[in-house]
């Protein structure tokens, strides 16, 4: 059996990268052996992990100031050194044939702290290739061509990676929730959920939204947590819209925040995959979402499950959100039974396939 030691700084937050990794563990537990590399003190996840999973860890948290970039970047380079030697000494001790990494610098902190065990990563691209971080883009040029190989879950990017001289392989991310009640879609609310962050865009929903004069009785949930809270705080203010938008904290029983919705808005700037569309569809969910790189465009069909959106149109995206908040709801369980059919067409087991094909023949 094939032994996968999964190295990310920490699995103790409700993120997307997080909330892959978990569904990973959860597919992978019976074909692979699985082991945990983290930073934090203790091994511990927000979301729950398979009780066979390995779990070690180099007592070396990442702690970020996310309101300072100047001085998030001398953390992220303070902990790097930090955790240099001890990170060489975990990929020496523990036993794995792969080395699975989602993040350029998680994958640069391996490549430095072991050449070989770089020639074993297999790194899982969670950001999209357009993201404009120049830093990321030089670590990503000069780094990924020399791992294993490259996981990416949208069609978009692949060719990008292979420009880069990686070895690339398309493989979409695991459904969250398998068996899953189909929304009676009539509680007229809409939910966003993600990290309270800029490239999430909550405040510019939060405008949309005040600009709509009829909401026809509905509210609005922007659901999760992070440094733009205060912010978004003050913009339902400055809005007025104080009735009709809430932030609601994330939970680790999210499907319980799904399954009271009618509608999901995604207003994300860039997202390698998008991974609460699919969520949100697994109950029966419209989503209503900007075509931005490069994700939403492989699971949101125009007038089918939902709508897609040019990127950071705010006018078209009104438009359609107006149009939604307006249907009849046989109108909008048409939507939904559209979502529903996406997710029920999302083949895990194909997935899985296609993970075994790399990872049973990668040496060959």
């Amino acid at each position: 059996m094939k032994k996968i030691l999964i190295f990310i700084s920490s699995m103790n937050a409700p993120g997307g990268i997080e909330r892959v990794i978990s569904n990973l563990m959860r597919e992978w537990e019976n074909s692979y052996e699985i082991a945990l590399l983290v930073k934090d003190e203790k091994p511990v996840s927000f979301y729950n992990l398979p009780e066979h999973v390995q779990r070690y860890s180099i007592q070396e948290p990442l702690q970020l100031d996310m309101h300072n970039r100047k001085q998030r970047i001398i953390e992220v380079i303070k902990n790097a050194l930090k955790c240099h030697s001890k990170l060489k000494s975990a990929l020496r001790n523990i036993d794995y044939d792969y080395i699975y990494t989602t993040t350029p610098l998680d994958s640069l902190e391996v490549y430095c702290a072991s050449k070989d065990s770089a020639k074993k990563m297999i790194i899982s691209e969670h950001a999209s290739a357009f993201a404009v971080n120049k830093v990321y883009q030089i670590i990503k040029k000069n780094i990924y061509p020399k791992s294993k190989c490259i996981i990416v879950p949208n069609k978009t990017d692949c060719s990008i990676y292979e420009g880069w001289g990686c070895t690339t392989h398309y493989i979409p991310h695991y459904l969250t929730f398998k068996e899953t009640h189909k929304n009676l879609l009539n509680s007229k609310i809409a939910i966003n959920v993600g990290r309270y962050t800029a490239d999430k865009r909550q405040k510019e929903l939060i405008h949309i939204w005040a600009g709509i004069a009829d909401k026809n009785g509905w509210k609005l949930w922007i659901v999760g947590k992070g440094e733009e809270e205060n912010n978004l705080r003050e913009e339902i203010q400055r809005n007025g819209v104080e009735d009709s938008v809430k932030l609601v904290p994330y939970t680790s029983n999210i499907a319980e925040i799904y399954g009271q919705a009618s509608l999901f808005l995604f207003s994300s700037w860039m997202e390698g995959f998008g991974m609460v569309l699919l969520e949100a569809m697994s109950f029966g969910i419209p989503c209503i979402s900007y075509d931005c790189p490069s994700g939403p465009r492989d699971v949101v069909r125009n007038g089918v499950n939902g709508y897609l959106i040019p990127n950071g149109d705010e006018i078209e995206f009104s438009k359609a959100l107006d149009k939604a908040l307006h249907l009849a709801n046989t109108q909008l369980q048409f939507l939904g039974e559209g979502a529903y059919e996406t997710v029920k067409k999302w083949d895990n087991e194909a997935i899985s396939k296609r993970w075994e094909m790399i990872l049973d023949n990668i040496n060959k």
